[in-house]
């Protein structure tokens, strides 16, 4: 899941914000239904599993919602920054930088998919790897952001390990095994899906959360929308999310029929995989929180304190409007 730096994209926001035309910047209207766009954050998986099957479900229908979801060539934040979808799936990191970029891209959290981070460092059991310490002298496959390598050289001064002595690169290879296999020592996954993509293929690996520090224990994935979509439609927001909450209830009782929606989008899929990675979401998407989709505020706070120490915003921004709280049901 990868993540595209706010910045190289925020002129292609304010092109869009200007040339987008008047039928895509809200959610139209037909024969009393609203026909609404989501803007996927990557290809169909088990992040996305809810929403299928709310729509399988016929939960959106029943909040008069005709909901179509768009694989979004990674660039979902435009798209519902835009109004050209009016819902997406993002990271929480990738909210604060929009909105701290030049561009201060309005978008806003509306849930949180998954309670917990579930990404960390992983690496091949040969290499030794078993703590951030032992980083050092070795090499790390990543994406080359800013934001990587910040969580990167957190990690290894908690341990007291230098920074410096890691070789890092691009990462080449088409998937984690075939970086560790070809070019790399370790690399950043979320173990919901390269975690068990090992798992499947026997492949060991140790793993090193990020969430062990507090700060790093961010949102990833959230569903966000914009600030119009929040001022002028805001029962079109309440709607969509009742009817996502159900969708993700609905997934942690039946896994198997998640599955089934997600592979009846895209069949080219591993069904085996997509029921580990189900199950081991199941898990984590309410985990410790009162209900499906809770943000903690504090949460939000810590992170965008250490987004900022780390120069990672172009300027400082009101982190509580980057989320929203109000339109979440409680009731689960």
């Amino acid at each position: 899941m990868k993540i595209q730096p706010i910045r190289r994209v925020a002129l292609m926001v304010l092109v869009l914000l200007c040339v987008i035309s008047s039928a895509c910047r809200r959610a139209d209207e037909h024969d009393g239904m609203d026909r609404v766009r989501f803007a996927l954050d990557w290809t169909p998986n088990t992040n996305h599993s809810g929403l299928y099957l709310a729509r399988e479900r016929g939960f959106y229908k029943e909040e008069s919602i005709d909901i179509e979801f768009v694989e979004s060539d990674m660039n979902f934040i435009e798209m519902v920054a835009s109004d050209a979808a009016a819902f997406g799936m993002a990271a929480q990191e990738q909210v604060l930088q929009a909105r701290a970029s030049m561009a201060n891209i309005p978008v806003v959290a509306i849930a949180a998919v998954i309670q917990h981070n579930t990404s960390g460092f992983a690496s091949p059991v040969d290499r030794g790897i078993k703590s951030a310490r032992d980083f050092e002298g070795k090499t790390y496959s990543g994406w080359g952001t800013e934001l990587e390598l910040s969580i990167l050289k957190t990690l290894m001064e908690q341990s007291g390990a230098d920074f410096d002595a890691v070789k890092i690169i691009n990462q080449s290879a088409g998937n984690f095994i075939a970086s560790m296999e070809t070019e790399a020592d370790f690399a950043w996954i979320y173990y919901g899906w390269d975690g068990m993509i090992c798992e499947q293929e026997d492949y060991p690996i140790h793993f090193i959360p990020i969430n062990a520090i507090e700060a790093l224990d961010f949102y990833s994935p959230v569903i966000i929308t914009n600030e119009k979509t929040i001022r002028e439609r805001p029962d079109l927001v309440r709607r969509f999310l009742k009817a996502t909450a159900q969708g993700y209830t609905e997934a942690i009782l039946h896994p198997e029929d998640a599955v089934a929606s997600l592979m009846s989008e895209a069949p080219e899929l591993d069904p085996v995989l997509l029921l580990e990675s189900q199950r081991y979401l199941n898990e984590r998407y309410i985990d410790d929180a009162p209900y499906w989709g809770a943000m903690d505020p504090r949460v939000w706070a810590r992170f965008s304190t250490w987004m900022q120490e780390h120069e990672l915003f172009d300027h400082p921004i009101d982190v509580e409007g980057a989320y929203d709280l109000s339109f979440l049901p409680k009731d689960g």
